[in-house]
This record gives structure tokens, sequence and C-alpha cells, in this order.
């Protein structure tokens, strides 16, 4: 007997726990992502040691976590952008040449300042275009430099929506458009400033911009950048030291004594290594020539092999005043919130004195996690409560599910997509930020094929390319997805480490049908 095919109204019936579960559009990453977390944790672990502590490997050591997170975030940022576009029927492909323009424009802004010209003809030795300077900024904030940036980046958004709804174009030949455009202008604009005068063009890349986010403010000193003060005469340093309270200083000293302490014993533990290694390529030659006298000898010289132990270092008070400056929080808390670290007070503690955050010279591992992922992190806070629970969430949804019957129903459809439009380039702008605080350059080729992973990363997460259809749980799934898919392939022993792009791309595609397949369950046209 034939089953009763599926009904419309068949959607409105109770569902059973398990199968409202499966009916998720994020089911399936969520599985794709352990099983990528499993990976990870497996095959980063050293060749030769068995371990069932996930954590054993340099995939979830400090460093790992800090360094995988780094990149999934920053590709959550921009996949946010790309995904509620989508959802609302749009695509941008500029996103990545948004990144590389709102990095060069903020970085070309803190390191000459900002001018406001205009141009005119000129007669005097022949007609030729010069430029009358209105304002001219030499110092400009953090804040200021991303205030500017985000005007420009905003209004390109805006631009680039404007023309979508009022052509009716497809978003994908606007965009693509704005992509060229923006690579191009972004090239052409840091060639033109970014060069000595005894040169005709400049390179694309901007350098020595300040460390901004390490600026600190050091008593009799002023503001003064965190290396710069370390490097003060020994003088100075001492006075430091001596106008610290005695708990701080006991404090520091104690920490730095244990650092030390670790330093020296992995030196001791290096030094015993490489003292061994000599008599372990003896014994295996002497087992296989069957010599037993030659082995046993052997045997008894590695059981009681011992190196002098290394002696710590002493803490001195420059030592103490170094670290105090470490510790001193910065004078830039902008640049630090885009470019510095969180967490830090938690990942000392796993240092000292959990000893787990350590490399294997005995230093701490990592100071913290990067500020992108707590940007990350508020970013989707803000767009899971935007999406789910504001009628703004709505618009979106019924925007890219059925864009008449939305304009009959009073959304206003042109606005949601333009405000989207701004959004993601709200996001890129927000990305390149992060990274000019981080690493204090930019690059024309920053974000390059970053578009592309943004809107992988929404498919994977559960978002549907024909709109209507997906949440921010799956973003950020998806982010996570191909964040740890591009570290996982390149641990597996025999297996080149970009195959993973071959595994992003069938599970893209698996997750376009998955996708597609759900939204029909959901709306009953299955």
């Amino acid at each position: 007997m034939s089953a009763a095919p599926r009904q419309e109204s068949d959607r409105h019936d109770a569902k059973g726990p398990l199968t409202a579960l499966f009916s998720r559009p994020e089911i399936g990453p969520i599985g794709v992502m352990l099983l990528l977390f499993g990976m990870l944790g497996y095959f980063s672990i050293p060749a030769g040691e068995f371990s069932l502590n996930p954590f054993a490997g340099e995939g979830f050591n400090a460093l790992g976590i800090r360094n995988n997170l780094r990149v999934i975030s920053q590709l959550g940022i921009i996949a946010l952008g790309a995904g509620l576009l989508i959802i609302a029927g749009e695509f941008d492909l500029s996103i990545g040449s948004m990144v590389g323009f709102a990095g060069a424009c903020m970085a070309m802004i803190l390191r000459w300042g900002f001018s406001v010209v205009i141009p005119y003809l000129s007669f005097e030795g022949g007609v030729h275009i010069e430029f009358f300077t209105l304002i001219h900024l030499s110092d400009v904030s953090p804040l200021g430099a991303i205030a500017i940036t985000m005007c420009f980046t905003l209004f390109f958004g805006w631009l680039q929506g404007y023309i979508v709804v009022r052509s009716g174009l497809p978003s994908f030949i606007v965009t693509l458009g704005g992509l060229f455009f923006l690579r191009g202008l972004t090239e052409v604009s840091l060639r033109s400033f970014n060069h000595r005068p005894d040169q005709v063009k400049g390179a694309t890349t901007v350098t020595e911009i300040p460390d901004i986010k390490n600026i600190i403010h050091l008593p009799g000193h002023g503001e003064i950048e965190r290396e710069a003060a370390k490097a003060l005469p020994e003088a100075d340093l001492i006075a430091i030291v001596n106008a610290l309270p005695a708990d701080n200083v006991a404090s520091i000293t104690d920490r730095l004594q244990y650092t030390y302490q670790r330093i020296a014993d992995a030196k001791t533990d290096i030094m015993a290594a490489k003292g061994v290694k000599p008599l372990e390529r003896a014994l295996e030659n002497a087992i296989n020539s069957g010599n037993e006298v030659m082995v046993a000898t052997i045997q008894d010289k590695i059981a009681t092999f011992k190196v002098t132990p290394v002696v710590p270092k002493t803490v001195t008070d420059i030592d103490v005043a170094r670290a105090y400056i470490d510790s001193v929080v910065t004078a830039r808390p902008v640049a630090n919130f885009f470019g510095g670290d969180i967490l830090e007070p938690i990942f000392s503690w796993l240092y000292y004195p959990i000893d787990w955050n350590t490399n294997n010279f005995g230093n701490q591992f990592a100071p913290g996690l990067y500020s992108c992922v707590m940007i990350w992190v508020i970013l989707s806070l803000l767009c899971y409560i935007m999406l789910s629970r504001t009628q703004a969430g709505n618009w979106i949804y019924s925007t890219g599910g059925n864009l008449n019957a939305a304009k009959a129903n009073g959304v206003p459809t042109n606005k949601v997509k333009v405000s989207l439009f701004m959004f993601s380039a709200f996001c890129a702008t927000i990305f390149a930020t992060c990274q000019v605080f981080e690493v204090n350059t930019a690059d024309a080729a920053k974000g390059n094929l970053k578009e592309l992973e943004a809107i992988a990363a929404a498919v994977i997460g559960g978002i549907v390319m024909t709109g209507g259809f997906g949440t921010v749980l799956g973003i950020i799934i998806g982010a996570f997805i191909f964040g740890i898919a591009k570290e996982a392939f390149f641990y597996i022993p025999g297996i080149d480490g970009s195959f993973y792009r071959v595994f992003l791309g069938l599970v893209i595609i698996a997750s376009a049908l998955l996708n597609e397949n759900i939204r029909k369950r959901i709306m009953g046209a299955v």
C-alpha cells in the first residue's frame, strides 16, 4: 500500500522532538563541525604519541585555540553581513574588496592624516589640475580614522543597494562591478599617496603605522609605546620599580621566578634529550647486530644518564620593571578594543599556576584571545536578536521569501535591502579595522576572495540561496566549519593541506541541496 502524498497542510501537524530537531537547518552543519573538531584534535597530536585528551595536540592547545578562533571570528564577521543579505534575497560580491579598501583608507589616515581637497584648473605654466586644501587633519585618532572610513564604506554600501532597488539589476552584477571598482580604487589610491618624492608610483602596502594599541601612559615619561618604554635606560626602569607598591613587586617577582624556573627546566630537558639520542642510535645498532653485551652496556648508560640542571635566571629589578610595563593598561582603548587581546587574566591563570598555557621553552604560550572574537560574539548576538525577536527580522525573511507578497503587506522592502547592503559594508569595515590594529599594516590585497568565503560559510550554515530561509546560529556554525577545515586537513598525514578546498566544495554542494530540501519540507512543497 503506497503512502499518501504530502499535502501543504501537513507542515502544520504536530511534530515529535526528533522530527523537529532534524528539521532544523543547522543539524547537518553541527555534525560536520563536530567531525572536524574531532579530526583536528586527533591529527594534531604529535606523531608517536597517544592521548584521548583533545587538548594535547597543537590544534587545541592555547596558541591553537587563539589562532583558530581568530580565523573563524574574522570570517564570521563578514559572513553575518553576507548571510543576512542572502536571507533577504540579494548578494554582495564586493565584501572582499571593501575589506581592502577600508583597511587602506584607515591606514593612510592614521599615517598621513586626512584632508579635504578641491580640484581646480590652473593655467600657470600650462593647463593642469591643482588642488586647494579645504581641511587638513594631521593627527587623527583611531576613533576618528574609523569614523571617516565608515562614512566612505557605508556610503558605497548605500549606493550599491540604491542601484539594485532602483534599477532592478541583479545584485550579482552590481556588486561584481563594485568588486572591481573598489579593488582598483584601493590600488590607485595607495600608489598615489604611498611613495617617496623620487618615485613615480608607490607601493600597495602601508607600513610603519605606530602600534597604537600598545601606547601607554607611563608616569614621568608621558605617552610612550610599550616596547620603547621597556628599552628605557636602566636607571629609569629601576626608578619605576622603586615607585611600585611592595605587593605589586612581590607578585611580579613570584611570577617571573616561576617563568625562569620553567625555562631552566625546559632547557635541561632539551639537553637531556640531545644527550640520549646518540645512545639510543647506538642501542638500535647494537640490537640489529645481535651484540647482547653491548646492548646491556648501552641500556645501563641510558638509565644512568644525567645532565647538570640549568640554573634559573635571577630576577632583577630591570626584569620586574619590564614585566610591569607589559601589564600597564593601554592609553588607546579604541585601538585596543579592535586589535588587542581579551581574557588575558584567564590565560595568565592557565599559565601560572595551572601550568597548561606553556610552550616547549617554558614561556606563556598565548596572551589571550584576539579582540575580534569578542566583536564577533557581540555582532552575532545583536543579529540574532534582530532577526528572531524584532519586526525588522520578519521584514528580512519576508523580503527574501516572497518579494511581491511582502510589498503587498506594506513591508519596506527597498529600505530593508539598502540597509542590509550597508550592514554588509559595515561588517567588512569592522573586519578591516581588526586587521589594521592587530598588525599595524594594510595591503590592497587584503580581503581577496573573502566575499566567496563569506557566502560559502553562510550556505554551509543553512542559508538558502533563493532567500527567505536561514538563521544566525547557522551562519556561526558555517564559519566554524570553514575555519576548522582550513586547519584540520593540514595535520592529516599523507594528505595535501589544500585538500580542504575539495572537502569544502563537496560540503557546500551537499549543504545547498540539503537546505533546499529542508526549506521545501517546512514550506509544505515536498
